[in-house]
C-alpha cells in the first residue's frame, strides 16, 4: 500500500492548487498532515486569501453560530452548517474563547468580549484565537459614568483585523459628554489612541455596529433631528465619515432602526407606521458610499411572516431569493425564511437547536491558522 505523501507527490501541483481552495475548512485542517508540502500550501497567506474569498463569494461553508445557556446557566455555543437547499444540518457545540458576548464578525472571525472587558478573536471553525492586550480607560476628571462601544473589521490597505474601541463618558449633573477612541491592531498586538477623536460630542452611539470596505459603522442618535446618520470609521486612514440613512417621508414615522451587512451591502432596516399601518422595511445601500444608492428590497406587512413582527435579516439564500431573518422575542430568537417575491415566510425548524439562542452568521476561514487552541472552558 503507497503512503499518502507517495500517492500525494504523484498528484500535478496545479491540480492541487486549482482544488484545495474550494474545500472546506475541516478538510483543509486534515489535509495539513498530508505531506509538507500541503502544509506549507495552505499555511500560506496567499492560499488563505484566495480560500476566503472562494467562501466569501460561493457561501460555501457557512452557516450559524446559536449562543444559549443550557440547565446550568453555563454559555453555550453551537454551529449548524447550511445546505444549498437552505436547511441547516445539525447544531454541534464549539468551544468560544470568552464566555460571554458576540461583538461582530468578519471573514470567518468572531470578537468575543467579556464582563471584564477582555477582548479576543476567534475563528470558530479552526478552534483558534487570538486574545488582545488589555488597555486601560482614561477616564477625564469629574466624569463618573461611561458605556464603551467595540467595532470589528479588515483594514485591507495593510492587510490587519483591526478592533476600535469608543468609550463614552458622560456627566449628567452637567449636562456634558466627552469620546476616547482607541484602535487595537491584531497584527501588532497594541492599542493605540486615534487621533481624530470623536467628530460630534452631542451623538450617541447605537451599540451594533456593520462592517463593510475597510471600514465599520453605526447608526447614531442625533437629538433634536429627523435626519437619521450613519457613522463610518476608515480603519486604515482612521478618519470618520457620515452617510445618511435611507430618506424618510414627512408622514412616515420610524423605530427599532438596525445596521447590518447582507451579502455585501450595507443594509438597513427598520419598522416603518404609516396610516395605522406597520410595515418591516429592509434598504441595502447598492453602491458603497453613495447615499443616492439606498434601495428598498422589501417590506414586510404584518400577518406575511410568522411570529411577533420584529426581524432583522442575517443572510441571502445561497439562490439569493430568500433572506433569514431573526425574530426578535424577549430573551431569544427564532429564524424565518422569508421569500422576497412570493411574500411569504417558512419559520426554521431544527430539533438540533435549543429552545432559547442567539445567532450570528459565519463563514469557513483559515484565518488565525497560527492562532492558540481553544480547550474547554469547564
Amino acid at each position: 500500500m503507497e503512503s499518502s505523501s507517495t500517492s500525494n507527490s504523484r498528484i500535478p501541483l496545479e491540480l492541487t492548487l486549482n482544488i484545495l481552495p474550494h474545500l472546506p475548512v475541516k478538510s483543509l485542517v486534515r489535509f495539513l498532515c498530508v505531506s509538507k508540502q500541503w502544509r506549507h500550501l495552505i499555511s500560506s497567506q496567499a492560499f488563505i486569501k484566495k480560500h476566503l474569498k472562494l467562501s466569501i463569494e460561493s457561501s460555501r461553508d457557512c452557516g450559524i453560530i446559536l449562543r444559549h445557556y443550557d440547565d446550568s446557566d453555563f454559555l453555550r455555543f453551537l454551529f449548524a452548517p447550511l445546505s444549498d437547499n437552505n436547511q441547516f444540518g445539525n447544531a454541534v457545540e464549539i468551544h468560544s474563547a470568552l464566555q460571554l458576548n458576540i461583538l461582530h464578525h468578519c471573514d470567518g472571525l468572531v470578537c468575543l468580549t467579556n464582563k471584564k472587558n477582555e477582548v479576543a478573536i476567534w475563528n470558530p471553525l479552526m478552534r483558534k484565537y487570538r486574545k488582545l492586550p488589555r488597555e486601560p480607560v482614561e477616564k477625564p476628571f469629574g466624569f463618573e459614568h461611561s458605556t464603551r462601544t467595540f467595532a470589528f473589521g479588515h483594514d485591507p490597505q495593510n492587510d490587519d483585523y483591526k478592533v476600535l474601541r469608543v468609550v463614552e463618558f458622560y456627566d449628567a449633573k452637567r449636562h456634558l459628554k466627552e469620546f476616547e477612541v482607541k484602535v487595537c491592531s491584531l497584527k501588532a498586538q497594541s492599542w493605540k489612541k486615534v487621533e481624530e477623536q470623536w467628530p460630534n460630542k452631542k451623538l450617541s452611539l447605537n451599540l451594533a455596529s456593520a462592517s463593510l470596505n475597510g471600514a465599520v459603522h453605526w447608526l447614531v442618535d442625533a437629538t433634536q433631528s429627523k435626519i437619521e446618520l450613519l457613522i463610518a470609521f476608515d480603519l486604515a486612514t482612521e478618519k470618520f465619515r457620515f452617510y445618511k440613512a435611507p430618506d424618510q417621508p414627512d408622514n412616515e414615522e420610524r423605530v427599532f432602526p438596525a445596521l447590518e451587512v447582507l451579502g455585501r451591502y450595507l443594509c438597513y432596516s427598520v419598522l416603518v407606521s404609516h396610516n395605522d399601518t406597520t410595515y418591516h422595511e429592509v434598504w441595502l445601500m447598492k453602491d458603497y458610499g453613495v447615499e443616492s444608492s439606498w434601495t428598498q428590497i422589501y417590506r414586510i406587512g404584518q400577518g406575511e411572516v410568522p411570529g411577533l413582527f420584529m426581524y432583522w435579516p442575517l443572510m441571502f439564500s445561497k439562490n439569493g431569493k430568500e433572506v433569514l431573518l431573526v425574530e426578535v422575542r424577549e430573551r431569544y430568537m427564532n429564524l424565518v425564511w422569508y421569500d422576497m417575491e412570493n411574500k411569504t415566510g417558512q419559520r426554521v425548524e431544527n430539533r438540533s437547536f435549543p429552545c432559547g439562542f442567539t445567532a450570528s452568521i459565519c463563514t469557513g476561514s483559515l484565518l488565525l491558522l497560527d492562532g492558540d487552541n481553544v480547550i474547554d472552558p469547564r
